[in-house]
């Protein structure tokens, strides 16, 4: 398995009590999903883990960790690899302790520099209970906690599961919450994309719609419907990001839609201007794959006659990979951060 932590934790999951229920997060790359074990479920927030689970015969739920709707007590065994947000560990580890049976385990695992040490410290206060430690080496830890009585104060998480209010602009007053990336700020990169999208599309005409790949808590899609008048199909790969971006459309009055998907695999039609900002980043590595999984999605779903609009970080090699999609490439902005890249005639 390529992330050790979720290998330390995954070697447990052999001699686990049953039943048990996997939380997986954000760091798990999808081909280090095993199959199915009897007596085990999963929740994910990742529509692309939720394929992957289905594929590997798991039992599995997705949705936005919506743990409160698991039965209370039930559980002998759970499993957690810490996510990159604070406030989501918290909120899982909280809520693992009421599922738990009494007696039963909660297994932590991850990184020294992620936090992974105060982590498991803060569950076995939650607990009561000391915990049991073991490592693969010196940066990669695991802990067990057993829940056996009455539990401490409640984790301070943030109140995860409540949309709150976001940056706002001079348009809008965005709601997210934590588990979306970048859910508490505006990006910078976006900011740019918005600023310079009616002289970038300038000599596209019938640009009657659009579509906004990873659309986040809906920056891009609300902007672009608002500079340009039209209706736009968001998509995301997060649960939450997709519930967010929901919420500021209709909070907005903005026509739209907005669907959980990978990548926009399963939405259908073309569309005369895609707008993309890739999160090359999934979970805590650089993802290289995943910017070229937009820009095929991208491609796919322009039309022969439109544009599409990428924002990305100077390192990207976005118009190198981008001429395997696109018959034409233009670096139209490069503010010595970020550049937007101006894509047309897709190769289909």
């Amino acid at each position: 398995m390529r992330d050790l932590a979720f290998a330390l934790l995954y070697d447990t999951f052999k001699t686990a009590r049953t039943p048990a229920l996997w939380v997986v997060d954000e760091n798990i790359d999808i081909a280090d999903i095993p199959d199915g074990l009897h007596g085990f479920s999963a929740i994910t927030n990742r529509f692309d883990v939720a394929q992957a689970l289905e594929t590997k015969g798991w039992d599995y739920q997705l949705n936005d960790y919506l743990l409160e709707a698991q039965p209370r007590e039930h559980f002998a065994s759970i499993f957690l690899r810490i996510p990159k947000e604070k406030a989501q560990g918290h909120y899982l580890i909280n809520q693992s302790g009421q599922l738990l049976c009494h007696g039963g385990s909660l297994f932590l695992s991850g990184m020294k520099q992620e936090g992974i040490k105060g982590f498991i410290d803060r569950a076995a206060k939650l607990s009561g209970q000391s915990a049991d430690l073991w490592k693969a080496d010196k940066q990669t830890w695991a802990g067990e906690i057993r829940f056996e009585g009455p539990m401490g104060e409640p984790l301070e998480d943030k109140d995860y599961r409540i949309l709150r209010p976001a940056p706002q602009d001079d348009h809008f007053h965005f709601l997210s919450k934590p588990g979306i990336f970048g859910w508490d700020k505006i990006d910078q990169g976006s900011a740019l994309l918005v600023s310079h999208l009616p002289s970038l599309i300038q000599p596209y005409s019938d640009i009657n719609c659009a579509l906004d790949l990873g659309c986040g808590y809906g920056y891009l899609t609300l902007h672009t419907g608002r500079l340009l008048n039209i209706p736009v199909v968001a998509t995301d790969n997060n649960a939450a990001a997709v519930f967010a971006c929901q919420h500021n459309l209709a909070q907005a009055q903005r026509q739209g839609d907005v669907t959980l998907d990978d990548c926009g695999t399963h939405v259908e039609g073309e569309f005369p201007l895609v707008i993309c900002n890739p999160p090359f980043h999934s979970g805590f590595s650089v993802d290289n794959d995943l910017t070229d999984r937009f820009l095929a999605s991208a491609a796919d779903h322009l039309t022969k006659t439109g544009v599409a609009i990428f924002v990305t970080n100077l390192h990207i090699p976005l118009e190198r990979k981008a001429s395997h999609f696109f018959q034409r490439t233009e670096t139209m902005i490069n503010n010595g951060h970020f550049k937007l890249v101006r894509l047309s005639l897709p190769k289909k």
